[in-house]
């Protein structure tokens, strides 16, 4: 088995872990919820509101990080989401259960007791454990050699409830590689394959006398693995540890979010995007007939859609369609010559509207491309920019888009292309289902403000 299919069952190993923690929470739930049945109400109803109560406590604990897979464990770390999920969930469990000699308010303060209690057990085998074995914990990766590196390096040596096994440190300048009871490396660029050769499972970026921002690339192209990622903040004596951060000994550690593109959540943005696209076609159906049959009164011998190969996700070829909106002219002509404007009459208003984009919806539900992503580019193009800005070819981790978040701050066309590989990464590392609501919101006022280009 490779070193990554290891890694993966490990980290799959941990994963079900916190899960387990999860059923264990649903049946304490359930519990106390299938205790308050009175043999005089309706069953079938009762275990409806049991399953609903279950469900809607574990996707609240699931909100708070109830879930994460963590470094430190302590059951008191958690007690304020306990108590504030409690809260929350406190006036619709009275709602549903209320009843006349009020003796459900004790019972949710037991269950919310014996959640807790759960916690203080669960934690404290899984750090015996830990401690039992410290062959099994994750394999460690630190970046950057100086004295924080040292500490953290020293701290998972000596301290295995931490549940991680520091195995190499890497870089170019430590301050003493005689320091480190772990192997010393140079800086290699290439991370990734640093991490699959020797089954690295978590990585941990100290300080080192490289600058930052020459880390970014390289650890965007880990987003495949399996494997964690934490980052020591600079003047971290000074950051105020919150609920999504970890810490080993003093030192905080704050948790690089899984991108949601390797994830299943990414599922329901291809879910959503097939569902909006289908729906779109169907309701533009009239209109796209009507372009149509305009375009090919305004020249019979011209084509209705213009097809153009350009560049996906992870690199794949496609064919882009859009409403002819130029008077055509073949492709090396077109790229030759940028100073004469083919725009007919016609598309001129429609692109004004963006409405000669509307052919991409069958782009969209044919998987190609998604409702809201970066812009595609043709394939020279990308290699050229490829060549030229390094932080370009992580724009292709994702699916491309109708349209995006660096197309509705208007980099698109003829714009820098630094910024707009800086406005779609920051689209695809902070991705989430509102915010591709709110660029769908934003990109429906700009076509009805015809602001399109």
């Amino acid at each position: 088995m490779s070193g990554n299919g290891r890694s993966g069952n490990r980290a799959r190993h941990r994963r079900r872990h916190t899960w387990l923690l999860a059923v264990l929470d649903a049946v304490v739930v359930a519990g106390f919820l299938g205790a308050t049945y009175d043999p005089g109400s309706d069953p079938a109803a009762h275990v409806t509101k049991v399953l609903a109560g279950t469900a809607l406590t574990i996707g609240t604990f699931y909100l708070f990080g109830l879930y994460r897979a963590r470094i430190t464990l302590s059951a008191l770390d958690t007690l304020p989401q306990l108590v504030i999920a409690a809260w929350l969930l406190a006036p619709l469990a009275m709602a549903m259960h209320w009843d006349d000699d009020h003796t459900f308010i004790p019972q949710v303060l037991m269950c919310w007791v014996a959640l807790l209690m759960l916690r203080v057990v669960y934690y404290a085998v899984v750090r015996h454990r830990r401690a039992a074995h410290p062959e099994n914990g994750a394999r460690t990766l630190v970046i950057g050699g100086g004295k924080v590196a040292d500490e953290l390096v020293r701290a998972m040596s000596h301290y295995p409830v931490y549940g991680l096994r520091p195995v190499l440190v890497m870089d170019d300048d430590p301050l003493d590689p005689t320091l480190f009871p772990t192997e010393v490396i140079p800086r290699r660029h290439d991370l990734a394959g640093l991490i699959e050769e020797r089954d690295i499972e978590t990585v941990i970026v100290a300080f080192s006398r490289d600058r930052d921002s020459t880390l970014v690339d390289p650890l965007r192209e880990c987003d495949t693995l399996d494997c964690e990622i934490y980052v020591v903040p600079r003047l971290y004596e000074f950051v105020h540890q919150d609920r999504d951060m970890d810490r080993i000994h003093t030192i905080p550690l704050v948790l690089v979010r899984r991108l949601a593109l390797r994830t299943s959540h990414w599922r329901v943005k291809r879910i959503t995007s097939l569902i909006t696209s289908s729906v779109g076609l169907l309701l533009f159906s009239p209109l796209l007939a009507l372009v149509a049959a305009a375009i090919k009164l305004q020249d019979p011998r011209a084509p209705v859609l213009f097809r153009q190969t350009r560049v996906g996700q992870d690199g794949h070829l496609f064919t882009l369609y859009k409403f002819r909106t130029m008077r055509p002219v073949p492709d090396e002509v077109a790229d030759a010559d940028w100073s004469t404007d083919r725009t007919t009459r016609l598309g001129s208003f429609l692109r004004r509207y963006s409405i000669d984009e509307l052919p991409q919806l069958w782009n969209v539900v044919c998987g190609d491309m998604s409702m809201v992503g970066p812009r595609p580019e043709r394939p020279h193009f990308v290699d050229r920019f490829r060549a030229d800005i390094p932080a370009y070819k992580s724009r292709h981790r994702v699916h491309a888009g109708l349209t995006g978040w660096a197309a509705i701050h208007g980099l698109r066309g003829d714009t820098d292309i630094r910024d707009r590989a800086s406005y779609d990464n920051y689209y695809i590392e902070n991705w989430s289902l509102w915010l591709d609501t709110k660029i769908l919101l934003m990109t429906a006022a700009s076509v009805l403000l015809g602001r399109g280009r």
